[in-house]
């Protein structure tokens, strides 16, 4: 009996203690929940302090956008005022060792280079290493003929296959040959501005478009530097002729030859009677004659429409985006003559002349007449020196009217001034002095051209090389180049000579330049 009262108390005992343990809890349970609310809910709680984390960061977006807003702001102004250069693509294919860039082609133009054991030009590519070695004196050319189409592969007749099988160039054809003047800066470092029976020192820099070097570790000025007549020019400038207009020129493709006609034949005296005219069509080939007879204005539209709608050389129709040709201007004609008198690069010493009275291109031989290239061998420009006097887009302004007349030099003077050079003259009313244009001439406006820089007066032997000078004047306002076969006459890459532009100059031709934008 005893012993069942004693259970009876411990089984009370237990259900007491399990009750005070459920209140405990209870109360514990209440105390973490009214903890937790109050660390959720209350003054410092959590979503209060999320509310503030919120708020901070939507201010700090807030004034981020607003900073990026100013700065985004000033950058637009800062390139309103100073507009971006695009930095032009690298050009495709093979780079030799001096240039900063290669040589741009276009449709149209297939690259050949000079095969020694065949003695013939070939066929090639833009990655070939042996197109092209300008520190070896071997400029980069090329052949005009359409690259697509039903005439792949013609000459100008749209008959003729422009290359042999085996890849020779078929000097039967009617082709035309162009050669690459790279873009350089260049430095006089002697006889400024003198005459004499030699000639001053040229230094050549190649350069791209940026114009830095080749390395990149220079950058040369478009701003004429100081000069000492007599010694030479302070620093390097960026030779002008590859300015053109307000695109800069990687180079210029320029006729390797007088610009001759489909007509034209290893005689003078045969061909076309009537050569004034803008209807035949231009070829630039060696060992037939050039193109004379006819006025500048007419010769500068058949060479600025060498690209026209069906033109025979598969060139960009009407595309001066792409391929621009025209009449070689004198700055240009500067850069080739200059080219060539670096020792580096070009022949270094006068170019001999082509003394043929029949006019033919290279004298009737390139190979055996290499000396009267501008590399002194065959892959240089020929017909510089001698051979006929050239045209040139270049005049006097002095009002004269064979400036506007059409059978003269009319469309010359009303072409864009990319495709010109204009020279100052003492009146606008044709009675301008030879002396007092040459004057005139200053190298910080008109360099580059091989005038005032290589001559020291407007007329007489007085350019480099006793080269025959005498400046545009009165009724002959127009500038030629390179003198005439006579060698009595002091022809050579320093001459330039007056002209009316008329089409009665038996001994004026013209050279073409292309360039590729």
């Amino acid at each position: 009996m005893a012993r069942k009262k004693a259970i009876k108390k411990i089984q009370k005992r237990q259900n007491g203690i399990t009750l005070v343990a459920l209140v405990v809890t209870i109360v514990i349970l209440i105390i973490l929940a009214t903890v937790t609310i109050n660390a959720t809910f209350g003054e410092n709680g959590l979503l209060k302090k999320a509310q503030e984390a919120k708020d901070m960061t939507t201010n700090a977006i807030k004034a981020e956008e607003e900073s990026m807003n100013e700065m985004l702001e000033e950058y637009a102004h800062i390139i309103a005022e100073e507009p971006e250069i695009p930095v032009p693509d690298e050009p495709e294919g093979y780079v030799d060792s001096v240039l900063a860039v290669a040589p741009e082609i276009s449709d149209g133009m297939v690259p050949v280079k000079w095969d020694s054991t065949k003695s013939k030009w070939v066929k090639t590519t833009v990655d070939d290493e042996k197109w092209y070695n300008y520190a070896n004196k071997e400029w980069a050319n090329v052949v005009l003929t359409p690259t697509s189409g039903e005439n792949e592969g013609k000459d100008a007749t749209g008959t003729v296959d422009v290359f042999n099988e085996d890849g020779t160039l078929n000097e039967s054809s009617a082709y035309s040959m162009l050669v690459w003047i790279p873009r350089y800066a260049y430095q006089i470092t002697s006889q400024y501005h003198t005459s004499g029976s030699t000639a001053g020192n040229i230094d050549i820099v190649f350069i791209d478009t940026n114009n830095q070097n080749k390395d990149k570790t220079k950058t040369y000025s478009e701003e004429y530097p100081s000069y000492t007549t007599g010694s030479g020019m302070s620093d390097f400038v960026v030779h002008p002729a590859f300015n053109y207009g307000t695109t800069k020129l990687a180079g210029i493709w320029v006729g390797k030859y007088e610009t001759s006609h489909t007509e034209c034949t290893t005689t003078e005296s045969t061909g076309s009677t009537d050569t004034n005219v803008t209807t035949l069509t231009a070829t630039i080939r060696a060992n037939v004659t050039s193109w004379r007879n006819i006025s500048i204005s007419n010769i500068y539209t058949v060479c600025t429409e060498l690209n026209k709608a069906g033109n025979p050389y598969g060139l960009n129709s009407n595309d001066m985006e792409s391929v621009d040709p025209h009449l070689m201007k004198n700055t240009e004609w500067g850069a080739v003559a200059y080219l060539s008198q670096n020792t580096t690069y070009g022949k270094g010493t006068e170019v001999t002349i082509n003394d043929n009275s029949s006019y033919i291109a290279a004298d009737g031989s390139y190979i055996s007449n290499a000396s009267q290239s501008t590399t002194g061998n065959v892959w240089g420009i020929y017909d510089m020196s001698g051979g006929a006097y050239e045209y040139t887009a270049a005049y006097v302004n002095n009002g004269h009217s064979n400036l506007t007349d059409a059978n003269y030099g009319k469309n010359v003077y009303e072409a864009e001034a990319k495709y010109k050079d204009v020279y100052q003259a003492t009146s606008t009313s044709g009675s301008d002095s030879q002396s007092g244009n040459y004057n005139l001439l200053n190298p910080k406006e008109k360099y580059g051209d091989a005038v005032y820089e290589t001559s020291n007066s407007y007329s007489g032997s007085t350019s480099w090389y006793s080269d025959y000078s005498s400046f545009p004047y009165s009724n002959y306002p127009f500038l030629g180049r390179g003198g005439f076969y006579i060698s009595g006459s002091d022809p050579g890459l320093f001459s330039f000579d007056d002209n009316a532009g008329g089409s009665d100059g038996s001994n004026y031709s013209s050279r073409v330049v292309l360039p590729v934008m």
